[in-house]
C-alpha cells in the first residue's frame, strides 16, 4: 500500500517538473517586432515570386503594392532569380505610423543550362513606411 502512494506521489512530482519545462513566459509581440516581420515577409514573398502574398502586406494601390505589380510584369531570362534581403538600421513608430530604415541587398542570378552568373547590390538607407490598420501593419 505504501508503495502505491510512493509511486503516485513520485508520478505527480515528475508531472509538475515536466510541466514547468514546456512553455515559459510568452510575451506578446511588440509593434516593432510586427513591423519588422511584415517587411521581412514582404521581401521574402517577392523573392519567392509569391505576388499575391506580397500584395497582402500592402495597402491596395500603395507604393509597395504597385512595386509588386511592376516586379510581376518583368520578363525572366533563362532561369533567373531575384533575392531581396533587408537589414534593419532602425524602426521608428509614432502612433499608427511606422518608418523602417533598411539596407536592402538585391542578388540577381541568371542561369543558362549549367552556367550561372550572380550579381549583388545593396541599396543603403531605404525608407519603408507602414500604417496600422485594424490592429495589423501594412506597407504604404
Amino acid at each position: 500500500m505504501k508503495r502505491k502512494y510512493f509511486l503516485v506521489i513520485l508520478f505527480l512530482i515528475l508531472a509538475i517538473f515536466l510541466s514547468g519545462c514546456v512553455g515559459g513566459i510568452v510575451t506578446p509581440a511588440t509593434s516593432e517586432v510586427k513591423v519588422k516581420s511584415i517587411i521581412q515577409d514582404y521581401w521574402l514573398s517577392l523573392s519567392n515570386r509569391q505576388y499575391e502574398l506580397a500584395k497582402s502586406y500592402c495597402i491596395v494601390n500603395g507604393k509597395y503594392y504597385f512595386m509588386v505589380e511592376e516586379y510581376q510584369d518583368m520578363p525572366y531570362i533563362g532561369s533567373s532569380t531575384f533575392t531581396f534581403e533587408p537589414y534593419f538600421n532602425y524602426i521608428e513608430i509614432n502612433g499608427n505610423n511606422a518608418t523602417a530604415n533598411v539596407d536592402l541587398k538585391l542578388t540577381a542570378t541568371v542561369c543558362f543550362g549549367d552556367i550561372c552568373s550572380s550579381e549583388s547590390e545593396t541599396i543603403y538607407n531605404w525608407s519603408m513606411h507602414l500604417t496600422e490598420i485594424s490592429g495589423g501593419w501594412k506597407l504604404m
